[in-house]
This record gives C-alpha cells, structure tokens and sequence, in this order.
C-alpha cells in the first residue's frame, strides 16, 4: 500500500491524533474502519457513533491490562487479537473502507503477541486502503514502508 501513516513514540496522544484524521476523514464523505487493540474498557471513544461513516470495532473486553493478565487471561486475548487481525486484514483486502485505523497494532509486538512478519504482512496487501497504525515501538522494516511517520514524544 502506498498510504501508510504511521502514528509511534512514548507521548501522550497516539489514538487521540488518529481519531481526529478518522472525523476528518468523515466529514470528508470517506468511511472510515477503526480497529482498536490492547485498549480494553478504559477507552472512551463514543463520540465517533454520531458519525456514520465511522465503524469502531474493538473485539477486547478486559478489565484488565494485559500486563496484568494471568497466562489463561493473555491466552484468551491472544485468540481474540488474532481475531481483530484477520477482521482487520479482511478489510483491508476488500476495501472495505476509505480509512483502516489500526490502533496499538504496534504494541501487540511489544508483548510479543504479533511478529514482525505478521505486521508487515498487513501493510503489504495490495490496496487502495488509507491505514493508520499506532503504538508505541515502530521497528525500521515498518518505519521504510510508511508515507508518513509522526513521531510523539514527551516533553
């Protein structure tokens, strides 16, 4: 894919900056596909409902962070990430959507949930898709294949 914006770094405001180009993206007339990882119930973003064209999908329903996951925890988590995965990839492929939001896809590597290989995998279907990634860590390999890296760091 040739437009690939990649949203990484330690800051505050990762998803915040991604939700604002997805209204963007609506207001726009696109539809937009945000898929959310490793966010659990913590995250508020029912604001985006009033938006038509906005389809929020997080497949995640822990109280619980997943560092704090027992190993039967992390084991079901992993099953419903790869799940958001392959949603995720089945959209992308379709072009089932304007914009594709990947949110914290990145830091499902960092709890070695994806490799590398399965991350470069989705950014190399062959489509006209927009995607956005997020998450803290970007590896080099992803970094080469982005249109546009933003970088957040804290002050």
């Amino acid at each position: 894919m040739d437009n690939i914006h990649i949203i990484y770094g330690d800051g505050y405001g990762k998803t915040a900056c991604a939700m604002g180009l997805a209204v963007k993206a609506a207001a726009a007339g696109e539809t937009v596909s945000i898929i959310q990882f490793l966010k659990g119930k913590g995250a508020d973003y029912s604001i985006l409902d009033q938006y038509e064209e906005i389809k929020f999908f997080t497949f995640e329903n822990s109280e619980k962070t997943y560092e704090d996951m027992t190993p039967e925890e992390r084991g079901e988590h992993r099953a419903k990430v790869q799940n958001s995965f392959q949603y995720a990839r089945k959209v992308i492929e379709t072009e089932g959507a304007d914009l594709v939001i990947l949110d914290e896809l990145l830091g499902l590597r960092d709890y070695n949930i994806l490799d590398l290989e399965s991350l470069m995998s989705i950014v190399d279907i062959n489509s006209g898709v927009k995607l956005i990634l997020t998450g803290r860590h970007c590896p080099e390999e992803l970094k080469s294949r982005a249109s546009m890296l933003s970088h957040i760091e804290p002050a």
